[in-house]
């Protein structure tokens, strides 16, 4: 009970050891303004722009005693009346009016232990589709995981405790949320490697100690990120730079129901790459999470991306190799009709014997898919640059195998569709 109090305390700006109120009812419904008290706020918002100096302050002090119940008012009188004097005060009373409105709709969520309502909290219809992995058809809930939702409420909870977090969650939904997760990773980036202020060549400041992202910290920007438009996205840093050595690796490799929200998380993220510098390191932070499945998906989403630059594509089919199973044959064989360029002739002069042949995406994808079966590139016909050192499954480089002309190509993809016919 103490965590529910310090979340609720710190939502309120109130000291974690106040005297508990009443339990407050589980239904949200609870949480509605009697018509009688949201008049009353409404006669004091026209007040604000009274004449007499003491009839404003007045009303001023009586809005604020009113706490989160004169918020209406206040929204309606900070947006729509004419009077500056009294937009300015509503806006004046607005923050703390809504802190008190968010930590009365968290205390409602909490209460409802069982999840039998639903609740308006930003954010948080979007976290538990991703935690519950629902899938849709045409709009249509097909299938979700609803084990894990006591679970999702306590991470979600974790996620509200902090301010930072809560405008995050805020603009879920809008058209800002792009801008708004840029600048959380670059600020969390700033926390974690804190630079000293320097000026005409002094530090005038020391180094602030560097602070690690928290796990609610990298949830909350991975849902974000997750929901946002990834062109409305500004670049920003890695984020593989604050998921190193972070709490948040750490806790999705454990067991329980809230890794496993954790990792839901963290998958929808992976999911949602697109750009091919973001399925980059998309592969990384799957790799470095431990998440063999997910890097899978990622890398062989990757490896027919095209644009993509051919490192990426090359990284891709080494991570397919290494992490992969036969189960991801029907991943990468997507790529098996792109006959795009990777390595041009030119280029492919190795050690052992010089040749000119060139290595097209599908020769990658072919080769990868002869590994994940587990038979050999030899009996497919594949060159191999350096012939003595044996190719291997972690030793396997987009630049070493090849065709050394295209009847060779063509009779390996008509085998390998043959093998396919055989053994699928």
């Amino acid at each position: 009970m103490f965590r529910t109090r310090l979340l609720l305390a710190l939502l309120a700006g109130t000291p974690a050891g106040s005297a508990a109120a009443a339990a407050p009812s589980p239904d949200p419904a609870s949480l509605a303004v009697p018509a009688d008290q949201l008049s009353a706020a409404r006669e004091l918002v026209r007040t604000l722009g009274s004449d007499q100096f003491a009839d404003r302050e007045r009303a001023e002090r009586e809005l604020a005693d009113l706490g989160r119940v004169a918020r209406a008012a206040l929204l309606e009188g900070a947006n729509t009346d004419p009077s500056p004097e009294v937009r300015s005060r509503c806006h004046a009373l607005l923050p703390r009016a809504t802190a008190l409105e968010m930590r009365a709709r968290v205390e409602v969520f909490l209460a409802d232990a069982d999840g039998r309502y639903e609740h308006d909290l930003p954010g948080w219809p979007e976290f538990r589709a991703v935690a519950r992995n629902e899938w849709t058809v045409l709009g249509h809930l097909v299938w979700s995981d609803r084990s894990v939702d006591k679970a999702a409420r306590a991470v979600f909870a974790d996620l509200m405790a902090t301010r930072p977090n809560r405008h995050l969650l805020a603009a879920v939904g809008g058209p800002d949320l792009g801008a708004a997760a840029a600048a959380r990773r670059q600020e969390l980036y700033s926390l974690k490697y804190p630079r000293a202020v320097v000026i005409g060549g002094v530090v005038s400041q020391p180094r602030a100690e560097p602070r690690n992202p928290t796990t609610a910290d990298l949830t909350a920007l991975l849902l974000a990120e997750t929901l946002a438009p990834t062109a409305a996205a500004p670049r920003t840093v890695s984020i593989s730079n604050l998921l190193t050595g972070s709490a948040f690796g750490a806790a999705v490799q454990t067991t329980g129901d809230q890794a496993k929200v954790l990792r839901a998380v963290a998958g929808a993220w992976l999911t949602s790459r697109r750009d091919p510098l973001d399925m980059y390191n998309a592969v990384t932070v799957a790799t470095s999470l431990g998440l063999s499945e997910e890097a899978c998906r990622a890398a062989a989403r990757l490896l027919e991306a095209k644009g993509a630059q051919v490192y990426y594509r090359g990284n891709a089919a080494a991570t397919l190799v290494r992490l992969g199973n036969a189960s991801h044959l029907p991943l990468v064989e997507r790529a098996l009709a792109d006959d795009a360029v990777l390595v041009p002739a030119q280029q492919l002069v190795g050690a052992a014997r010089p040749t000119r042949a060139e290595i097209q995406v599908r020769d990658v994808a072919l080769a990868v898919s002869v590994l994940l079966s587990g038979q050999k590139l030899a009996d497919y016909g594949f060159a191999d640059l350096y012939p003595t050192n044996p190719a291997g499954g972690a030793g396997y480089t987009y630049t070493r195998h090849y065709f050394p002309d295209g009847e060779q190509r063509k009779a390996a993809l008509v085998k390998w569709a043959w093998w396919r016919a055989k053994n699928r």
